[in-house]
């Protein structure tokens, strides 16, 4: 019975490494196999000239991170410190850009290497702003004690802040021009090249930092009314921009791809799961650029408020007690209601009229009052007449008063000259 039951264990034993030997060296044969095919991808990708070669190898990609997600984790241990996810992304990313050169070259007869090379040296260039305008911050700092300084420092940082916007929409038109104006007609591997682009010359960061250097700008700095024109028109062209991009980077968006954080491939359930396939949709993104958005939001609030509390202090300066205002109809509801005010009382305009209106509103704060998003040129035209009617009113007024002065005082004097009497004659003019 024993020598039965010690035959029955050493044949359990024998079992078990029979067993067990097949499956190390399955485990050894995924990660060797694995690797191969890895290597075999690569060297393809690099050598394909053409791109239904590279359709077909994008093909082989799928398919071999579809064959060996499910073995991930092993991969992950047995490969430490590459990871599955990250060979999967090195591949994808390796044949986007060997896609992007070949279609690029074929379609366009563009060369990839002088198209990043062109957005290298742009960015580059903006970098080199970047440095320019670190310094200008601080100089503006250490120069608020000489008003000339002050303003020349102004001038070069706002010069500077214009330059860097221009320079950025350039890069970004070099981006997407090679791909043409309609990019519903673009494929799939085409908007994923664009993406990975402006993932690299870090588009969405250098937008948020130029619209927050002017929010800055605006903070740091005290503009005159004449500045505020030329800020206003940075400010609708850079939004506007920002806009057209924007559409174009949803345009572009694409959905993540099976090895992308939050993406199961389909019929494939995660390590670990048990039961049906399931396939797990990806988390919703946020809007592209929505931080872009806020700072725009805030640069155009900043703008508004620093803008209609420098006009406000024009009248208070003065001692004009208009009522207070925030925008473009509070300020021409205002103007019209002291206008009014000043007609019905019969008080002296003169101040209101030609020491801030003529004198301050009409010459330095007219051009940006004027722009479509403030007050118009309809609307200011309006307010403006009303003001010189108020003053030819007042002027008209005293003119016949002081006309009715000057004639009385002539009838009086001529009066007194008619009626002083003649001297008497003399004896000795009679005797003649």
């Amino acid at each position: 019975m024993n020598r039965i039951s010690t035959l029955l264990l050493l044949f359990s034993l024998l079992a078990a490494v029979v067993v067990s030997a097949p499956a190390q060296q399955s485990d050894y044969d995924i990660k060797t196999t694995f690797e191969e095919r890895v290597a075999t991808l690569k060297t393809s990708i690099d050598s394909a000239k053409s791109l239904v070669a590279l359709d077909t190898l994008k093909t082989a990609i799928d398919s071999l991170d579809r064959r060996y997600a499910p073995r991930s984790a092993f991969l992950d241990k047995a490969r430490y410190p590459q990871t599955f996810a990250g060979t999967m992304t090195e591949l994808r990313d390796r044949h986007l850009m060997a896609y992007d050169r070949t279609y690029l070259l074929q379609t366009q007869g563009i060369r990839i290497s002088d198209l990043e090379s062109q957005i290298s040296s742009l960015s580059l260039r903006l970098d080199t702003l970047t440095i320019e305008r670190n310094k200008l911050f601080q100089d503006l700092a250490e120069s608020k004690r000489s008003v000339a300084a002050m303003r020349e420092t102004i001038r070069k940082l706002a010069t500077n802040l214009q330059a860097k916007d221009r320079l950025l929409f350039a890069m970004i038109d070099s981006i997407f021009i090679p791909y043409g104006k309609d990019l519903s007609r673009v494929g799939d591997m085409q908007k994923e090249a664009i993406t990975h682009k402006l993932e690299q010359a870090n588009v969405v960061t250098r937008v948020y930092d130029i619209a927050s250097d002017n929010v800055t700008f605006l903070e740091a700095t005290q503009l005159q009314g004449k500045d505020y024109a030329a800020m206003m028109d940075q400010y609708a062209t850079f939004s506007n921009r920002w806009k057209g991009l924007r559409e174009k980077m949803v345009a572009v968006a694409t959905a993540p791809t099976p090895s992308e954080p939050g993406a199961t491939p389909a019929g494939k359930p995660r390590a670990g799961m048990k039961g049906p396939s399931i396939t797990t949709a990806p988390a919703p993104k946020p809007a592209p650029g929505s931080e872009v958005d806020s700072i725009l939001a805030v640069w155009n609030e900043r703008m508004q408020k620093t803008f209609w509390t420098a006009i406000q202090k024009e009248f208070t300066d003065k001692a004009i007690p208009v009522n207070s205002f925030s925008d473009a109809r509070t300020f021409s509801e205002s103007i019209r209601s002291y206008v009014q005010m000043a007609k019905t009382s019969g008080e002296d305009p003169s101040v209101f009229v030609n020491d801030v209106w003529k004198a301050r509103i009409d010459k330095e704060w007219r051009e940006a009052l004027t722009k479509d998003a403030m007050l118009g040129r309809a609307e200011y035209a309006a307010l403006d007449k009303l003001v010189s009617e108020l003053g030819a009113q007042k002027f008209d007024l005293r003119f016949v008063l002081y006309a009715l002065v000057v004639l009385a005082l002539a009838i009086a004097v001529w009066w007194f000259f008619i009626r002083k009497p003649k001297p008497a004659s003399t004896p000795a003019a009679k005797k003649s």
